[in-house]
């Protein structure tokens, strides 16, 4: 008697969908559906279908939960209903992994931060050269084009980080872009920095306070954080892009 009231509970006939972020998990038995409502891994309040019903309605309402299984066609469920959707957030997308969504957060909320940071940075330090020093107008020019720079590449990463969460194919490809400029150009003024230095006389150079150095360092400090976040986003899309959920 026990072995058949054990066949009737788990038969394929007894067929029962959860729904999870607006899809259908299953088919589920019953004995597992009151498994997790026991162990609380499943809510009353959870969307169900059962093969032998016609809608979904929360658990709580399916009287067959109270009086036990019964057995009824095989049938797939219809499309959960909208309340069964969860809340998406603004800077993530569920159906993102863990990395894309922390570059998603990156890119449109940390990196604009980030570019107000280095600009606040640079007008409170100053250039590096002394007013009438002969190479202060080349310094200052490289200055604004960093600036510039830097910005235009927010705005990228940030348009990159939009259609990514929107599960756009392009997102990735704008994101990857604008990683590769950024690298480059950073590359390329620093050298230019290294030329500015190693042309300069020594008495040409500023002085700064000790709280300018401070806060030059700290900014140093982040740069190099970002950079190393960058160039691990920057691989991590282009080996792990094609296998995203993008259209």
């Amino acid at each position: 008697m026990h072995e058949e009231s054990k066949q009737t509970i788990e038969s394929p006939l007894n067929q029962w969908w959860l729904a999870k972020n607006g899809e259908a998990e299953g088919p589920l038995s019953y004995q597992e559906i009151s498994d997790g409502l026991k162990s609380k891994r499943i809510s009353s309040a959870d969307y169900a279908y059962s093969s032998g019903g016609k809608e979904w309605k929360p658990l709580s309402a399916w009287s067959e939960l109270e009086s036990g299984p019964e057995e009824s066609g095989l049938q797939s469920p219809p499309t959960p209903p909208v309340d069964s959707y969860p809340i998406e957030p603004l800077l993530t997308n569920p159906r993102l992994p863990a990395m894309a969504n922390w570059i998603c957060i990156y890119t449109l909320q940390i990196s604009p931060w980030l570019w107000c940071l280095y600009t606040f940075s640079e007008i409170i330090s100053g250039t590096a050269l002394k007013e009438k020093a002969p190479l202060m107008g080349v310094e200052a020019l490289a200055m604004i084009i960093s600036m510039l720079v830097s910005l235009g590449v927010t705005l990228s990463l940030f348009i990159g980080g939009i259609r990514l969460r929107a599960l756009s194919r392009s997102g990735p490809n704008i994101i990857i872009l604008s990683i590769v400029v950024a690298t480059a150009a950073h590359l390329l003024l620093s050298l230019g920095v290294m030329v500015i230095i190693a042309m300069t006389d020594q008495n040409n150079f500023a002085s700064k306070s000790v709280s300018v150095e401070l806060i030059d360092y700290f900014v140093f400090l982040v740069a190099l954080c970002e950079g190393a976040f960058l160039l691990t986003s920057l691989f991590w899309l282009r080996r792990n892009a094609r296998f995203l959920p993008l259209s």
